[in-house]
């Protein structure tokens, strides 16, 4: 049954119905999951209610099923060299297959959802028109958070919460849950703008990760620009700085991060001046906003947004049918345990492809 599981997932079956009738066809597939095929044999593909028995089981043992996941991060640890120095982490909505919660209040069955939240996003955009927009996304169902290495586009860690669950919270809660390893070997990671926050900067930087996070425009003053202590040089809410003498402001240099004292070092005609992360967390971080490695780091956040494509496209999961909360952090952990088990047999032979499904391992 657990063959019969991965196999199900692998090729990219949307239905337990879906996967016996091509067991049914299919007598190789049989025998390399360990069926005994027997053409003349009515009942040699297990039933549907076997499936379910089973999923019913598998739920019970999701530790295993997360140490196994956590087993094979580490072996590509090892296999990839670098794997989790740059990193990137997201969330994405995970719907469940009810419309809506129980009518009737003490639905209890595999039927009724009881586990599932709403939750409404906004994305802003400037139309056609050149006015700005707001457009609303409602959700029910469920949230998988990732953080994934940047080069290869494979999963570090993960979890499942409600839709309506605090995305920051989450990746804070992921980033405490690294194993020592991990967070040593991770430098880096990249979050939209949805993240910024100065909680989110502190619990990074503790962890010994420099945040690559985009910025909200959060100045409530109306002002475009901020003097920095008291001196000549000002910056705005995005991390640009300039020295301002007689003749107006001027861009200044970015000239690196001085790691000892926990400064950005800037340049005006030919003088170097030291801006200190602690006055404004959220502007100024260890990578300086304006400069071209922060632009370069942050537009590799991507990857973690084509991880999240897979999973709809490759894992089906825009077409799956999933209630409860057990079940569907089930099915992720498993479907992104099959995406690091296909890329560890692959780096051990040398394939290229580790990404995809369509070569075997």
């Amino acid at each position: 049954m657990w063959n019969l599981f991965i196999a199900m997932i692998v090729f990219c079956h949307k239905s337990v119905e879906s996967f016996r009738r091509e067991l049914d066809r299919n007598p190789t597939l049989c025998k390399m999951c360990g069926l005994h095929y027997d053409p003349h044999r009515k009942n040699h593909i297990p039933p549907a209610r076997v499936f379910s028995g089973f999923t019913k089981r598998l739920k019970s043992f999701q530790d295993e099923v997360d140490r196994m996941f956590g087993d094979l991060t580490r072996q590509l640890a090892e296999l990839i060299p670098g794997f989790g120095k740059n990193a990137a982490g997201d969330g994405k909505y995970l719907d469940s297959a009810a419309k809506r919660p129980p009518t009737k209040s003490g639905e209890t069955d595999d039927r009724s959802e009881n586990d599932a939240k709403f939750s409404t996003k906004e994305y802003k955009y400037r139309g056609a028109d050149g006015k700005d927009h707001v457009k609303k996304e409602t959700h029910f169902g469920f949230k998988v958070h990732v953080i994934c290495d940047v080069p290869t586009e494979l999963p570090i860690i993960f979890s499942v919460s409600e839709a309506n669950a605090d995305e920051r919270a989450e990746m804070v809660k992921l980033i405490n849950l690294l194993a020592p390893g991990q967070r040593a070997a991770m430098d880096t990671i990249a979050l939209d703008r949805g993240y910024d926050s100065i909680d989110m900067i502190r619990a990074l930087k503790h962890a010994g990760i420099i945040p690559i996070i985009d910025i909200r425009d959060c100045w409530k003053d109306g002002e475009s620009t901020k003097q920095y202590k008291n001196t000549n040089m000002i910056y705005t809410f995005d991390g640009k700085v300039f020295y301002e003498d007689n003749d107006g402001p001027h861009k200044m240099s970015y000239e690196g991060y001085d790691c000892q004292k926990k400064c950005l070092r800037y340049s005006y005609k030919g003088k170097t001046y030291k801006i200190y992360t602690s006055y404004d967390e959220r502007v100024f971080l260890p990578i300086a906003r304006d400069s071209k490695k922060f632009k370069r780091l942050y537009k590799a956040r991507t990857t973690v947004e084509r991880l999240n494509s897979r999973l709809d496209n490759d894992y089906m999961f825009e077409e799956k049918e999933i209630r409860g909360i057990q079940k569907m952090r089930l099915m992720a952990s498993l479907s992104l345990l099959i995406m690091n088990g296909m890329a560890v047999a692959k780096a051990r032979q040398g394939i290229k492809s580790i990404r995809s499904l369509k070569r075997a391992g």
